[in-house]
């Protein structure tokens, strides 16, 4: 990898539903052998807190309204072939989960 630094920032979320149930999300990209499940994640928007990118990500990736509680470190790593900056937040989902942008969402 080399040392150049990220241009962007990618913002996922675990998102906890009932205190026992965790979202994950099956991508809508490639065939059915292909398709990776992950948490639901998208690109902060310049001028955008990493806070109010997950809920918006959230809100249009899944149509789910998310209450953000903890934030962990960010790191750096490759998305879509580029480094960006990761931020992961831990959350509480107050509504159902809809496949918006992803192929199937399982509590």
């Amino acid at each position: 990898m080399s040392a150049q630094t990220p241009s962007r920032t990618v913002v996922s979320c675990i998102i906890e539903h009932g205190h026992q149930d965790v979202l994950i999300c099956r991508s809508a990209d490639g065939n059915d052998e292909e398709r990776s499940w992950e948490f639901p994640c998208g690109l902060m928007e310049p001028g955008e807190s990493h806070e109010a990118a997950t809920r918006r990500v959230c809100l249009e990736r899944v149509g789910l309204t998310v209450v953000v509680h903890t934030g962990q470190p960010p790191f750096v790593a490759e998305f879509e072939g580029k480094l960006a900056t990761f931020r992961f937040f831990l959350a509480t989902g107050t509504d159902d989960a809809e496949p918006i942008d992803y192929a199937e969402v399982r509590w």
